[in-house]
């Protein structure tokens, strides 16, 4: 089953929250190396839609600006609970930690929060 996860950046929650959908194992872990896909800024008027490879590595696509195509991040080897953290690298080379603030099967009209 898929799973919509969404999380905010500990340090300003509304620059750039984070949506992606990733299957989830009965380990709270993400499941499979295929390529998952997400959105940075989902809520606000600069939405950027990624995919995320096996290595961690957010792709925003070949429209971005070379220096902001690329980011990296360890979701993949966190456990997906609630309340949980991973990190983000930017192109820059500074990170930033998320926190998990829902986790919901797309389309539902509610997650757990």
């Amino acid at each position: 089953m898929s799973h919509r996860i969404f999380a905010r950046w500990v340090d300003d929650p509304f620059e750039s929250p984070i949506t992606l959908d990733a299957r989830l194992s009965a380990t709270h872990r993400v499941v499979g190396q295929w390529a998952l896909f997400g959105a940075a800024g989902l809520r606000t008027p600069h939405c950027r839609p990624f995919s995320l490879d096996a290595e961690g590595c957010m792709d925003f696509g070949e429209g971005r600006v070379e220096g902001d195509r690329f980011w990296r991040t360890d979701i993949r080897s966190r456990e997906i609970t609630l309340g949980a953290t991973f990190i983000i690298t930017w192109s820059g080379g500074e990170s930033g930690v998320y926190r998990i603030e829902k986790i919901y099967e797309p389309g539902s009209k509610t997650g757990a929060e």
